[in-house]
């Protein structure tokens, strides 16, 4: 009888809960073990931390080097080095979301110094704090206690020009965006942010010490504008509704398996329904996950959300000038 009450309609993919027990009935409880089975690959974790590091110094590298060769290939170089530096930083910021999940080393403790030490410096925070507030966006996507709301901005002409001059993450920065609602007893402190602070000193009091002006300027230009800009506008593509989804105050994408897509959706964003089904899996199990739910009666569900960032991004758009 339970087996014939889920399976009486098509599988609904915004209904996460109800996705895994349509599997979980469907293959007689073997799922969860499934699941239990898909032990992260921290090796491949690492290197992909190291490809993110290896980026931003090639970038620094090329931009310092154009740097010497005059003022006006300087300032040229310094544009193109911030959008780089902002990819990287973007891409590299993803593995803070699979450290909440203590999926980037073996052991909890470990798994939290290796987060702190190279990538939440970044933005000033530490993997606990993250942790407790992104929590809070699992259990309450779509609705009013939801903590990461970047989606609910509509893709507009204007709010790309804020996001690309700066605007928007000023108001981030200042907490008038309402991008980040704060999670209940969030329990954060100045301390992460001012340790934060002071390493972006440190870089740029370097840079320019060994005469690498312009990738000075491309470091602030990464970080002050870019690297917010792609990270916000990558989780309206995952999660705004596009025209048509009438009734959805958020929905989950699956993106494709392209360079662009794995480093701007990278960490496994650009699977990222999957996280959302199973958010304790690795996204280094990703592929075996995936092949796992096309065999069973989700797979249309998961059809339906499979999607690219360019046609998410058009239609999005078109959405805002409508």
């Amino acid at each position: 009888m339970y087996q014939e009450r889920i399976f009486a309609a098509e599988a609904d993919p915004e209904d996460l809960p109800g996705l895994r027990a349509r599997v979980r009935a469907e293959t007689l409880g073997e799922y969860p073990r499934f699941c239990r089975s898909l032990a992260p690959d921290y090796g491949r974790v690492r290197r992909d931390i190291a490809l993110g590091y290896a980026g931003l110094a090639v970038v620094l590298i090329a931009v310092a080097a154009a740097g010497s060769l005059g003022w006006i290939a300087g300032l040229a170089a310094a544009v193109f080095g911030a959008v780089g530096i902002g990819y990287a930083v973007a891409y590299l910021q993803l593995f803070i979301h699979e450290a909440a999940h203590y999926n980037i080393a073996p052991g909890r403790a470990a798994n939290d110094r290796m987060a702190n030490w190279l990538v939440c410096w970044q933005v000033g925070t530490r993997i606990e704090h993250y942790r407790r507030t992104h929590s809070e966006h699992h259990r309450h996507l779509g609705d009013a206690d939801d903590t990461e709301i970047s989606y609910t901005h509509q893709l507009t002409a204007r709010f790309l020009l804020e996001m690309v001059t700066g605007v928007h993450a000023l108001r981030v920065f200042t907490g008038r965006s309402g991008d980040r609602k704060p999670a209940k007893s969030s329990g954060g402190s100045l301390r992460p942010l001012a340790i934060g602070a002071l390493a972006h000193f440190a870089i740029l009091v370097v840079l320019v010490a060994l005469g690498a002006w312009a990738a000075a300027l491309a470091w602030l230009g990464g970080m002050g504008v870019f690297f917010p800009l792609f990270a916000t506008l990558r989780q309206l593509l995952e999660h705004r509704p596009a025209p048509g989804q009438t009734g959805e105050s958020a929905v989950t994408r699956l993106f494709g398996s392209d360079l662009f897509s794995r480093t701007f959706g990278g960490a496994g964003f650009n699977r990222h329904l999957l996280h959302h089904i199973e958010p304790q899996v690795s996204y280094t199990r990703y592929d075996e996950l995936e092949a796992y739910l096309m065999k069973t009666s989700v797979r249309d569900a998961l059809e339906a959300r499979r999607s690219s960032y360019r046609l998410t991004f058009a239609a999005l758009l078109r959405e805002g000038h409508s």
